[in-house]
């Protein structure tokens, strides 16, 4: 695939969402270059679940063995694919991405934005938040994407996702934030913690599992649903949830399976 140009893609996205482009002219290089360099650490997630089952219609055949008749019945292999994104937190090769994707998965691959594929472990899953944590072995460290506060963002920032579906494969998005959820108990005893993130971007079937940067370019969460009332909204886990688990299985080499 040829390389688009980001500044044109920011373009598009703003003529058909009919808004104005979020970034400012002046500002826009320096975020750009900024979540550009982020991008080699987005992958594509490829899960495949398969099953044996038998036709339910079969031919007779003798068996001199045993001198009956027989019933064979054809085993058929039958497969189905699921596509998503994620992006590398550690160098190490730990990538995240949805639970939903990879659950049950009897093979998993990631493709690297150089265009490599390696087989991918689950290392972890969190059901409640919808996180995967996958490992790949690669002989050299990978461009593992910075990791922001996600309790220090607010309503109106500006966020950029990259895409991988259909419709926003490799293109770069700019939106804002329009919702965030944050923890009662936290909030009683002076503290803040941001618990979901809700953005203005679209969730298209293969977009599950991107990450979403903040003007620095780094990760501030991971795309996990799409508001079922509209097509303009959409929802993340915020960073600070995914390096908590991180951090665990660095120290540990454990994570949940549930």
């Amino acid at each position: 695939m040829t390389e688009k140009n980001p500044f044109i893609l920011l373009g598009l996205v703003a003529l058909m969402s009919g808004t104005a482009p979020i970034f400012p002219a002046a500002a826009q290089p320096s975020i750009l270059a900024q979540v550009l360099d982020s991008r080699a650490a987005v992958v594509e997630v490829v899960a495949e679940n398969v099953d044996l089952f038998r036709d339910g219609k079969g031919r007779t055949a003798f068996d001199p063995r045993t001198g009956r008749v027989v019933i064979l019945k054809n085993v058929k292999k039958s497969s189905y694919r699921r596509e998503a994104a994620g992006v590398i937190i550690h160098p190490s090769g730990v990538i995240v991405t949805n639970a939903h994707v990879v659950h049950k998965a009897n093979f998993i691959w990631i493709h690297l934005y150089n265009g490599q594929e390696f087989p991918a472990d689950i290392a972890g899953y969190i059901g409640n938040l919808d996180l995967a944590f996958l490992k790949i072995e690669y002989p050299t460290p990978l461009p593992a994407v910075p990791i922001a506060d996600s309790d220090r963002i607010k309503l109106g920032d500006e966020i950029i996702t990259v895409g991988h579906s259909f419709v926003l494969n490799q293109t770069v998005s700019g939106g804002k934030v329009i919702g965030l959820g944050t923890s009662h108990a936290k909030r009683k005893a002076g503290q803040r913690r941001t618990d979901l993130i809700q953005t203005s971007f679209n969730l298209y079937e293969g977009d599950s599992g991107g990450p979403l940067f903040d003007a620095q370019g780094r990760l501030i969460g991971l795309m996990t649903a799409k508001e079922n009332k509209t097509d303009h909204s959409s929802f993340a886990v915020p960073s600070n949830k995914i390096n908590a688990f991180l951090k665990d299985y660095l120290r540990s080499g454990k994570l949940p399976h549930k």
